[in-house]
């Protein structure tokens, strides 16, 4: 992987595309982000071929853990407040202000 700047790709799985990217960071490292596996992270270079491999799994697991989760938490919040919540999330890279404020309260 001489020389990579950041690649973008999908894999289709059902009939539908998911995104995944991945970006040089320094010798040996590669980024992986793939938002519908929920990966985000550093991998070996030698380990990627092998997540890629695994991909359409990961994303098949993180979709059916979505499933699971059904109940709703609702609660009030200010308009000032939900846009900086909001801005926190794409900052963050998150795709949903749901997904974002699991992460905060649940890690």
């Amino acid at each position: 992987m001489k020389n990579m700047k950041k690649v973008v790709a999908s894999i289709t799985i059902n009939n539908k595309k998911y995104n995944y990217s991945l970006e040089e960071k320094k010798r040996g490292l590669v980024f992986i982000e793939c938002k519908s596996a929920n990966i985000a992270q550093d991998f070996l270079t030698e380990d990627v071929a092998n997540l890629l491999m695994d991909l359409p799994n990961l994303i098949i697991a993180e979709k059916e853990h979505a499933k699971k989760q059904s109940e709703v938490i609702r609660f009030r919040i200010s308009p000032t407040d939900k846009s900086k919540i909001e801005r926190e999330a794409v900052k963050e890279g998150y795709d949903s202000l749901s997904e974002y404020m699991r992460h905060r309260v649940l890690s």
